[in-house]
């Protein structure tokens, strides 16, 4: 199970630059629904984008210092995965509708209407 979760990430460091693609997506799906956020969801969801930025630049560093190193050990990731993990699931939390129904109108389609 732990593997699943390591997975991901053993792409992405395989591959200088490669942290920026999920950087972008979410960045992207948070700029997507910024205008809809209260100011408190704007500052999860842009504290998110912010490490993702932060741990895209520092991946693409780490990956040309594993060039220059025999055998490097990422101990480093057994913190920085779990971190990315939490604040992308906050990201998510945050960007998700304000409303519980997925519609602004709450209630049912076509409530309310005779033969419904």
């Amino acid at each position: 199970m732990l593997e699943l979760v390591f997975l991901p990430f053993a792409i992405l460091i395989s591959v200088p630059g490669g942290a920026f693609l999920p950087t972008a997506l979410l960045g992207t799906w948070v700029l997507r629904r910024w205008s809809g956020l209260s100011t408190a969801r704007r500052t999860v969801a842009g504290a998110a984008v912010a490490v993702w930025v932060v741990y895209a630049c520092y991946e693409t560093w780490m990956y040309f210092w594993m060039k220059s190193v025999v055998a490097p050990i990422r101990v480093d990731l057994l913190l920085v995965v779990p971190v990315l993990i939490v604040v992308t699931g906050g990201a998510v939390w945050a960007g998700r509708r304000e409303t519980r129904g997925g519609r602004r109108g709450g209630g049912r389609r076509g409530a309310g209407t005779a033969g419904g």
